[in-house]
This record gives C-alpha cells, sequence and structure tokens, in this order.
C-alpha cells in the first residue's frame, strides 16, 4: 500500500511515519520500492503503528517501543517478559509522581511565604543576589 493509505488506516501523518522510517523505527524490506518514486508499505505495518500508537499512549518513549519491537521480531517477548516491561514501566511513573509530589509541596510551601509579603513589593530572587 502506499503511504497515504498506510496514513488512513492508522491516524499518522505521513510525516510520522516517514519520521518513523528514518529512525529506523519501521523497518521496511528491501523489496518495498514498486518503482523509483513510490514504497509500497506491507500491510504488516499497520499492525505496527498501531502498537506504537498504544504504547506512546502508555508513557513508553520511542526508544522503549523500539526495543518492544525488537524482542517482538526475534520472538521472545513473551506475557512474562511483557509484565517485567510494564512493571519497570509502572515504578519509574511512581518514581516521578513522587518527584513531581515533593516539587508541588516546596512550591506551595514557596507560595504560602509569598502570600505574607507586601503587595507591590520588589524583591531579589536568591540566584540574583548570588551572581551580583
Amino acid at each position: 500500500m502506499l503511504i497515504g493509505q498506510l496514513s488512513k488506516r492508522t491516524g499518522f501523518s505521513k510525516d510520522t511515519i516517514r519520521y518513523y522510517e528514518k529512525i529506523q523505527l519501521l523497518v521496511l524490506p528491501q523489496r518495498s520500492r514498486s518503482n523509483i518514486r513510490y514504497k509500497d508499505y506491507p500491510d504488516e505495518l499497520v499492525h505496527t503503528l498501531l502498537a506504537i500508537r498504544k504504547y506512546k499512549g502508555l508513557g513508553f518513549t520511542l526508544e522503549e517501543i523500539r526495543e518492544l519491537l525488537v524482542l517482538q521480531s526475534i520472538r521472545v517477548l513473551d506475557i512474562s517478559k511483557l509484565l517485567y516491561i510494564v512493571d519497570l514501566k509502572i515504578t519509574g511513573i511512581d518514581a516521578e509522581i513522587d518527584k513531581l509530589h515533593e516539587i508541588k509541596m516546596r512550591l506551595n510551601r514557596e507560595h504560602q511565604q509569598l502570600q505574607g509579603k507586601k503587595t507591590g513589593h520588589i524583591i531579589a530572587l536568591p540566584e540574583m543576589k548570588m551572581a551580583a
């Protein structure tokens, strides 16, 4: 199928499909060019692109998705391996949530301190005092 058809079937733009090809997230077989101007995209790429969309939606990076696709292509991606990868992702997200929560608490403390200041009062940021 041509790139326009692949784009319509998957919802990815042509530019995104070309970008995924460029970074070799999508790998086309050598016979994919029917002539000099047009590429013939195999039907299997529909499933690959839909998998990419799913895992991007779950917070996986393109590099993490590449690893999943490689594991699948060499036929070692079973349920237990995928569960392990998903567990690692959840652990990473939990750590990021904790970090963001700490930043939010610090911002709330700063906000409370600033509310006690006189409105219109010009203050110098600590970083500016050190640089001066």
